[in-house]
């Protein structure tokens, strides 16, 4: 097997020979809270090592590598999340009107704010027991009411890895002449098999953001963006916006991570893909057995597809909510990614093995059924979206108020609920009587809630 990894290549053959480090980083190879072998490879930009504002030898080659095999025109490793790469992209767009939908993750919230676009949100999909999925009838409905759009903005697949159609909506969107920017950071697999759901590359997507760190066997913050074949947008705006983002120090471990994985993937990716899937089928038919769990077939209006790597078990017929769950199963030390009144999110990758579902299955199996009315309230039934105040950002005078006194007022946060990790009111936002209902309920039922203190959220407040 003839396993293509350039930047690994690079920092074992500079590592070796910087035996004087008179240089960043501080540790200099051998001291620190890991010692040893880890920070003998965690270089700076010696010669050899390349460098991943400009790359030219080791970075380049690997990124070329992973983009031919995804199908992208470029691909830029990002050491930092993809938070970056969603700042990056939609910097492009500052000033201008953009179409989201209606929840959208914090770093898009934030750029909305940060850089004075236009936000046109689309009306919150149907949803309760699960995060809806844009409609593409709503997109081009958008985009006829607004006729000045500069790009449309879509998550695919949503945290629960519900798709929407990303292939319909893409049409749309060009046929109007505007670009397609992705969020696909829980997406990262699609590219390596074909039971999975269309990679947003080869669905149309001009440019997208994916965390390698999700969903494949990458260390945390590897993430990467990209630059579709034939894409709406100037690739190499693109990548100077990225560099406007990317930090000058970046982590080689991190770009070597990346290097391994990708390398990995295209060598086992189809075979491990398969081999999880059916760990996690077999892991559901078990589920289906016990009294008072099951796993569920998700079918949405408007759904394209689903990612069968994130298993959903109902716990509602166990007289338990999900979070009880979760915290019974993080006590035993098994931690899935997330919970709500009803339901336990399991994400799976290549890293699952037989033995971490057959323990959560035994755990799930002691739990007995009690007589109690589970909680009702569902984070994915979200308010309509409120007016923003471009001009906020200028009062500079913020004020801590409780959340159902600041009704009416704008929003000096971004907050929401986890999950969805999505933004229920961005910073500029108008807080609405639905949005400040949503939080609190939100708090009192025991969910993480992002962005406030306790039942106190900050707003501005104009000077007179």
């Amino acid at each position: 097997m003839n396993r293509q990894t350039p930047i690994m290549d690079a920092m074992a053959a500079v590592a070796d020979n910087a035996r004087v480090r008179l240089c960043m980083p501080g540790h200099k190879g051998d001291t620190g809270y890991f010692g040893g072998e880890m920070l003998w490879y965690d270089i700076t930009e010696l010669p050899g090592a390349d460098n991943l504002l400009m790359p030219t030898g080791a970075i380049q080659k690997s990124q070329a590598l992973h983009a031919e095999y995804v199908g992208a025109d470029t691909a830029a490793y990002i050491t930092s999340g993809s938070t970056t790469g969603i700042l990056a992209m939609l910097s492009m767009f500052r000033g201008k009107k953009v179409i989201f939908p209606r929840g959208v993750h914090l770093s898009a919230a934030n750029a909305v704010f940060t850089f004075g676009i236009q936000p046109v949100y689309l009306d919150p999909p149907p949803g309760e027991d699960y995060p809806g999925v844009v409609r593409p009838s709503d997109v081009r409905s958008a985009l006829k009411l607004h006729r000045d759009t500069a790009a449309v903005f879509i998550t695919y697949p949503n945290y629960f890895g519900l798709c929407c159609d990303l292939e319909a909506i893409a049409e749309i969107a060009h046929k109007s002449g505007v670009p397609l920017l992705v969020d696909a950071a829980h997406g990262a697999h699609f590219a390596y098999s074909a039971f999975l759901p269309t990679p947003p590359g080869r669905a149309g997507a001009d440019v997208w953001v994916e965390s390698a760190h999700k969903r494949l066997p990458a260390m945390n913050q590897c993430a990467c963006l990209y630059v579709g074949k034939n894409a709406l947008v100037d690739k190499e705006e693109v990548l100077r916006s990225l560099r406007s983002f990317q930090t000058t120090s970046p982590s080689y471990l991190l770009l070597g991570s990346l290097d391994y994985v990708h390398a990995y993937m295209r060598d086992k990716g189809e075979s491990e893909m398969l081999r999880v899937n059916t760990l996690a089928r077999r892991f559901e038919e078990l589920v289906n057995l016990l009294p008072g769990f099951y796993c569920p077939e998700i079918n949405l209006p408007d759904m394209a597809a689903r990612d069968p790597l994130k298993v959903v078990v109902d716990v509602s017929g166990s007289g338990y909510t999900g979070l009880a769950i979760k915290a019974m199963l993080a006590r035993q030390g098994i931690h899935v990614e997330a919970a709500d009144h009803k339901n336990l999110l399991l994400m799976l990758s290549v890293g699952t093995t037989a033995a971490h579902l057959d323990r959560m299955y035994e755990v799930l199996k002691s739990i007995e059924r009690i007589q109690k009315r589970p909680a009702t309230f569902s984070p994915y039934a979200m308010p309509k979206a409120t007016k923003y105040m471009q001009n906020s950002r200028f009062w500079g005078n913020i004020e801590k108020v409780r959340i159902n006194q600041a009704v009416g007022l704008i929003s000096a946060v971004t907050a929401g609920v986890y999950p969805p990790a999505e933004a229920v009111v961005g910073r500029g936002q108008q807080i609405s009587q639905e949005i400040a209902g949503y939080l609190l309920e939100a708090i009192k039922q025991g969910f993480d809630v992002f962005g406030t203190e306790g039942e106190y959220i900050s707003v501005y407040k104009e000077r007179k």
